[in-house]
């Protein structure tokens, strides 16, 4: 009779440091129970946490800093992408761990013979310090995939919050000219009513101002749905109620930013570079360990038989398992070298990309602060100043309401393109930091 069962994993390591070793980001804290490494359930830390809405204070959505913090607490994709990593982080060390011993019992009733063996299986040849390595490439790539989630999230907060900025300005300043545009409407009721005007500068007024509702309708939609995706970034729900937006992030100047420069920051700090990298690392460690399954690994075993009328002896044994399936190690060979040659092409089209899409952001922004600029100092000033004179020569009865209503729709144009070039700059600032991963 044979019986055969298995031991519990052999060589525990006391002193084995459970943390993240791809050492591309901060420390992955795993609980430690006896001597296996355990990740905690994170997804019960964060039913236990609090929604955004539900915190004391102040509501979120006045600053895009700190809806980037919600980002990071509250966002379920990147939560799913953190426990990815940490899924890979606790598989370095089995890994490198010895598999479990065997325990074999051999009774033969007709002899009365009792045998009893336990054995090891060592891998030589360095195979489990090679797949060691292996495992900590895989981290590190898993590290560059949550990285690569949380540069896209905090683009996407970056650009949908200036959209919401953009469009509770507007807001603002379109409420404005149309209570200017009342105002023109009660003086020229007030000239008519005089006999110094006519009754159509009253009725033009008023379709002036009443053509910026459909405007307000429209703006107010684009409020409500930028409000509704900042919910779905930071895990709330798509109604829930945001603060009005207070400030917008700086845009350091177009000129002081060098495309050498960044694509050289790229090249270090990239999320999706970095994932090439460590996918390149670990394609190279699964050749390695395909070029030494060639050389046999030794198992050692040792045990105890009992013979009738005799005392127990021990026996001990060395056995070599023989590398004879050369069709599968070929195999093995050729599919880890095109996992190495498929994430070197990654890395290089991946260098390609982000070299075309800094160029473009770069140019982008260089252009939308070159029409701030324009706007900002030029247009504003001259709009604001026809404005004044338009008006005053109508209140003076030099002229009709005509030019009058010209300027304040100029006016109010002009003011909207301010809005709309500024978060042009400030998704091209997105971009660029997403591409060299981290801000500027």
């Amino acid at each position: 009779m044979l019986v055969v069962a298995g031991a519990t994993r052999a060589e525990p390591r006391s002193g084995r440091d459970c943390s993240d070793k791809s050492q591309n980001g901060p420390t992955v804290l795993i609980e430690r129970k006896s001597d296996a490494c355990n990740v905690p359930d994170r997804a019960q830390v964060e039913r236990r946490r609090p929604k955004p809405q539900e915190r004391p204070g102040s509501l979120p959505g006045a600053t895009v800093d700190g809806l980037l913090d919600l980002v990071k607490t509250y966002n379920p994709e990147l939560a799913a992408a953190a426990l990815d990593r940490e899924a890979a982080v606790a598989r370095i060390y089995p890994a490198g761990a010895l598999d479990d011993p065997m325990v074999n019992l051999t009774r033969d009733q007709g002899f009365r013979q009792t045998l009893l063996t336990v054995s090891q299986d060592f891998p030589l040849w360095g195979k489990r310090r090679v797949r060691e390595e292996v495992a900590e490439a895989n981290a590190t790539a898993a590290r560059g995939r949550e990285g690569g989630v949380k540069a896209e999230l905090e683009e996407q907060v970056k650009m949908v919050f200036a959209q919401y900025y953009e469009a509770a300005q507007a807001i603002r300043i379109t409420r404005d000219i149309r209570g200017l545009l009342q105002g023109v409407a009660g003086s020229a009721r007030a000239r008519y009513a005089q006999g110094l005007g006519n009754q159509s500068d009253a009725i033009r007024a008023d379709l002036e101002r009443t053509r910026l509702d459909p405007e307000l309708s429209m703006l107010e939609r684009n409020e409500q749905v930028a409000k509704a995706k900042i919910n779905a970034l930071i895990g709330g729900p798509a109604d829930a109620p945001l603060a009005p937006p207070t400030a917008l992030r700086r845009v350091p100047p177009a000129v002081t930013l060098h495309i050498e420069a960044l694509i050289a920051r790229a090249r270090e700090t990239n999320p999706t570079l970095v994932t090439a990298r460590a996918e390149i690392a670990a394609a190279g460690g699964e050749q390695a360990l395909v070029d030494k399954s060639w050389y046999p690994d030794v198992t050692v075993s040792v045990g105890v038989t009992d013979l009738p009328n005799m005392s127990p002896r021990a026996t001990a044994g060395v056995g070599v398992k023989v590398p004879f399936q050369w069709g599968v190690r070929e195999a093995k060979a050729r599919e880890a070298t095109a996992k190495k040659g498929a994430a070197q092409l990654r890395l290089d089209a991946a260098l390609l990309k982000i070299g075309t899409e800094l160029q473009s952001a770069l140019a982008t922004l260089s252009r939308a602060q070159r029409t701030e600029d324009l706007l900002k100092h030029a247009l504003t000033p001259q709009s604001e100043a026809a404005y004044s004179a338009a008006l005053a020569s109508y209140q003076q009865g030099r002229s009709d309401l005509a030019p009058v209503l010209e300027a304040a729709r100029q006016r109010l144009q002009i003011r909207i393109e301010l809005l709309k070039v500024r978060t042009e700059a400030l998704t091209a600032l997105a971009t660029i930091e997403r591409m060299v991963g981290g801000e500027l």
